[in-house]
């Protein structure tokens, strides 16, 4: 995998620290830099070079909303995803609602952050697995109707509605990344989605059951 050059945004030290050490682990991240509010991170992230911007959402001076709302306008936006202690319906549905790549939890196992980055670099959208599920509790649930979805696919659909990245599916279901892959682009096709977070609300709105 070619190497991803991540810029971390958070006035928590503890944060920053605990972040750099987790991409320790994946050799092909990089992390190219750090800031601690959003308006000392636009500043270097407006001179590109960055592939993701890994934000905090709540900071001082100028927080990780109005942050997405600023790098939309610059020349080549880099992905963005939202890492939060603080998870709303609102907030959430702010950041994907301006084109956000991914929004997370702080509390996420540090594979599941790395993957996440992963994931947003080959045009996913990634929503961690708590916020997703309880997105869609107020949804229908009645089946995906003709669709022609096999037992494998749904078994893939099913974990991508509550979030899950490709490399969280493979190890849930005892798949290969590759076979997760294969059914997820299928999925795809057959929904004409653009995105895992179009693939999740085009077969929840067609009535597709999350639940066993």
């Amino acid at each position: 995998m070619s190497e991803i050059k991540v810029f971390i945004v958070d006035d928590d030290p503890l944060v920053l620290s605990s972040l750099q050490t987790y991409f320790k682990k994946a050799p092909h991240i990089t992390v190219v830099g750090e800031a601690n509010d959003g308006h000392e991170a636009l500043n270097v992230i407006s001179k590109g070079g960055i592939d993701v911007v890994l934000t905090d959402i709540h900071m001082p001076k100028m927080d990780g909303v109005e942050l997405l709302e600023r790098i939309q306008k610059v020349a080549e936006p880099p992905k963005f995803v939202a890492i939060t202690s603080f998870d709303t319906d609102e907030t959430m549905i702010k950041i994907l609602s301006l084109g956000g790549n991914g929004y997370i939890l702080k509390t996420a196992r540090p594979e599941s952050i790395i993957s996440t980055i992963e994931d947003v670099m080959q045009g996913g959208t990634v929503i961690s697995p708590v916020s997703a599920t309880r997105l869609i509790k107020t949804l229908p649930t009645q089946g995906i109707g003709s669709y022609h979805v096999t037992n494998a696919e749904e078994e893939v659909l099913k974990l991508i509605c509550k979030g899950m990245s490709n490399h969280d599916i493979a190890k849930e279901l005892g798949k290969s990344p590759g076979t997760v892959k294969k059914h997820l682009s299928s999925l795809f096709n057959k929904f004409g989605a653009s995105s895992r977070l179009d693939l999740a609300l085009k077969a929840i709105d067609a009535g597709f059951k999350t639940k066993d």
